[in-house]
């Protein structure tokens, strides 16, 4: 594999590329459940089930978009039945988070759907790659997701 030893704009270019490339997929389909969902909403899902209880002010932070969008967001997720939300007890104007079993069950289609769809990806990458450059790229993209996340919110 070639190393890149580019400039900071040539790397960030890479990165926006892969990112377009990654959002350009964000077509609506069937995970297997016979309905049609986008990649946001059961990325949003899988947060959620695994993060239970989060408010839109936590969703908003953490995905770095604005209350509004979560809310949205969040709202469609609701008429699709796919989480619900219940007062605090702390603060009743709070509202948390949590799955249905509709969205539990899709939860578990669209983990299945990514296990083949994303390991034919990595399938391909293993014709050029090692398993530790593999590897190595999804500990780097975690810690680019942390770095980025600091920066931005540090300039807050």
């Amino acid at each position: 594999m070639k190393k890149l030893n580019g400039t900071p704009s040539e790397r960030a270019d890479i990165i926006h590329q892969a990112a377009m490339l990654y959002l350009a997929s964000n077509i609506p389909i069937d995970y297997g459940t016979g309905e049609k969902y986008t990649m946001v909403e059961v990325h949003m899902l899988k947060y959620i089930i695994d993060n239970p209880g989060k408010t839109v002010t936590d969703l908003s932070f953490e995905w770095d978009r604005t209350k509004a969008a979560i809310s949205l967001m969040l709202k469609n997720m609701e008429q699709k039945n796919l989480i619900r939300h219940q007062p605090s007890q702390e603060n009743h104007k709070k509202q948390l988070y949590f799955a249905t079993e509709k969205g539990l069950t899709l939860n578990e289609a669209h983990r299945k759907y990514d296990d083949e769809v994303f390991g034919k990806t990595l399938e391909f990458l293993r014709e050029t790659c090692s398993e530790e450059d593999i590897a190595t790229c999804f500990d780097v993209l975690r810690e680019f997701i942390n770095a980025r996340r600091r920066k931005h919110y540090q300039a807050k």
